[in-house]
């Protein structure tokens, strides 16, 4: 690998990086809304309290809801998911390039693997675009922070716009803190904070990671909502077997998602069991690569990394490796599934460790990485053996074609499944009579039924898909939070949720409930499965949208002294103090996002100075 030009500019690692991902979305870049289970894309989303993790749902999309209202100001609507989902597979690449710089040209196939295998496939198919930008933040947050901790100038810009980028969920989130503290802490091991610069760095680095959590952490821990998982949730997120190996050698292959209906058959076939072979025989043949660099290069003035600087990196990407695994695993070892729990029900955000694929995304960057130091071992081999007939190029592309075939449902938006839709004109309908309604006329919530939480519309596709209402509708929602997982329905998690759930017990939702659960408006979607109760009829309840698609009905407000119930079931809404902490935790990790591309434009400048000099 020492007679190889060292890595190219970083441009052309994005640009590759871009156009692997524009194959991977293919006709989901389209301009429309993407809606496929846990991924929902509306029109006009709504910065409202629902966003930013005041209503009656747990704050697990925060702050992604928000960013996504606010990017919808300043892009296009029906473009914003496909720009932020490109946006994930580009960093994922690109970062995975930088890390495997020192492989040579094996940096292309790092920067396709890390985009190209089955964690991808599986978050995608599931619709979590938004835990994709956490995973493609982990290069680059591993990088700002060893940047930082080695005294690199510039380094913050990178490691806070990873944090605000991969921070976007709580999941991700976790992902950043992770990565930031690894690095840290092998930076510890291998002596670098010995150094003032490394001190200061290391605290820069955490304090960074730790602030970007801010909206997640702060609406969860006020929340009214129920947030400890019952034992089910455990076992229903597990992750799963999904060929005959087992579940072990499927996970070690970055799949196993717990929910086995948005996956693609091939991963129940000998594709998928070819694609473990692949990744993990690659990884294997790149780790003497890797841990020869560490070894035996010396260091260069203004390098990324020499032998010691490069020691943080290499421990951490190990340490989080394994921690990875082990989280996916941890259900299916002695023990694990208690002690799982425990840390579920005992620890602020423990919870979220319960959904084992998601944790993953450590392990698919290292694989990614080795596979890069692995392609070039054996493009090194095959050069010497035929004493330099065959060059690297032809290997190379080799290796990349056997990881794409060993995945193919991964092209094209997982082959044609994720398009883009349109909104009936229903929607619009009862948006715009929610806008023009007076909000001092009564109570203000919006019950959306079914009473069920996934939707099939017949114009949204196949796939099921998470109600749209709450991201769309300009006033707070009362949606079923109660998920379905294997057969087994999960508690509901919201008070309102609750509420509405017993009172639905006896098929019927009188005025007098409706009044306590501070409900004015009811949204019947239409045309899709699922529970509606018998409703009041005229004059408690006036008819304001009644299309094909949706039934939208104002509840009228109760004259004081006329209810027989026991009075509100919910309060009005978040209270004021609540309402100012959540938002200020916005507020702060806005401010980092602005200052983090404040510093990255002037890095920029500075180098195109530089280069004209």
């Amino acid at each position: 690998m020492s007679r190889w030009a060292p890595a190219g500019p970083a441009t052309g690692e994005v640009v590759a990086a871009a156009a692997v991902g524009a194959v991977v979305l293919g006709p989901a870049l389209r301009p429309g809304y993407l809606l496929r289970y846990d991924l929902v894309s509306v029109p006009g989303p709504v910065l409202g309290d629902d966003a930013l993790g005041l209503g009656d749902r747990l704050p697990r999309a925060v702050p992604w809801d928000a960013v996504v209202a606010v990017i919808a100001r300043l892009l296009p609507d029906a473009v914003v998911t496909q720009v932020l989902a490109l946006l994930a597979l580009t960093a994922a690449g690109a970062g995975a390039a930088r890390l495997a710089r020192a492989a040579g040209p094996g940096r292309w196939v790092a920067l396709l693997v890390a985009v190209w295998n089955p964690f991808v496939l599986e978050q995608l198919a599931i619709g979590h675009v938004p835990h994709l930008l956490g995973y493609a933040a982990v290069p680059w947050v591993a990088v700002g922070a060893h940047g930082l901790v080695t005294g690199r100038a510039g380094a913050w810009p990178t490691l806070a716009g990873a944090c605000v980028a991969g921070s976007v969920t709580p999941g991700g989130g976790l992902l950043c803190v992770g990565t930031a503290l690894a690095v840290v802490a092998a930076g510890a091991a291998g002596g670098a904070l010995r150094r003032a610069p490394g001190r200061g760095g290391a605290g820069a680095a955490v304090l960074t990671a730790l602030v970007t959590q801010l909206p997640w952490v702060v609406a969860g821990r006020l929340h009214p909502a129920l947030a400890a998982p019952p034992a089910e949730a455990v076992d229903a997120f597990a992750t799963r077997a999904e060929t005959a190996a087992g579940v072990v050698v499927d996970v070690l292959g970055l799949g196993g998602l717990w929910a086995p209906g948005p996956l693609p058959a091939s991963r129940t076939t000998s594709l998928a069991l070819a694609s473990t072979v692949v990744l993990l025989g690659l990884a294997a043949a790149g780790l003497p690569g890797l841990l020869r660099q560490v070894r035996q290069e010396e260091p260069r003035s203004g390098a990324v990394a020499g032998p010691g600087d490069r020691f943080p990196l290499v421990v951490a990407g190990a340490a989080l490796v394994a921690a990875g695994y082990l989280v996916a695993l941890l259900p299916h070892l002695p023990g694990g599934r208690d002690l799982l729990l425990l840390i579920a029900r005992g620890v602020p955000g423990g919870g979220l460790l319960r959904d084992g694929h998601r944790w993953l995304a450590w392990p698919a960057v290292g694989v990614a990485v080795l596979a890069g130091f692995g392609a070039a071992a054996l493009a090194d081999s095959v050069g010497r053996r035929s004493r330099g007939a065959v060059p690297a190029l032809p290997v190379l592309v080799l290796v990349a074609s056997a990881v794409v075939a060993v995945a193919p449902d991964l092209a094209l938006g997982l082959g044609g499944r994720l398009v883009p839709v349109t909104y009936p004109r229903d929607w619009a309908r009862v948006r715009a009579a929610l806008d023009a309604a007076d909000a001092r006329g009564g109570p203000d919530r919006v019950l959306v039924l079914p009473w069920q939480p996934f939707r099939r519309f017949a114009w949204s596709g196949p796939a099921p898909v998470l109600d749209p209402a709450s991201r769309m509708l300009p006033r707070p929602a009362l949606v079923d939070d109660a998920l379905s997982v294997g057969g087994t329905r999960l508690p509901a998690e919201g008070a309102g949720a609750r509420a509405v759930a017993a009172g639905l017990e006896d098929g019927v939702l009188t005025a007098d409930e409706l009044g306590r659960l501070g409900v004015g408006w009811v949204l019947v979607e239409r045309g899709t499965p699922g529970r509606v109760p018998v409703l009041p009829a005229a004059p408690l309840v006036r008819t304001v949208v009644d299309g094909p698609d949706a039934l939208l009905l104002r509840v009228a407000a109760q004259p004081a002294g006329t209810s027989s119930g026991p009075g509100p079931v919910l309060p009005a809404g978040p209270t004021d103090g609540r309402r100012r902490t959540v938002t200020a935790a916005h507020l702060i990790y806005g401010l980092v996002g602005v200052l983090a591309a404040v510093g990255q434009l002037r890095r920029g400048l500075r180098g195109a100075a530089s280069r004209k000099r």
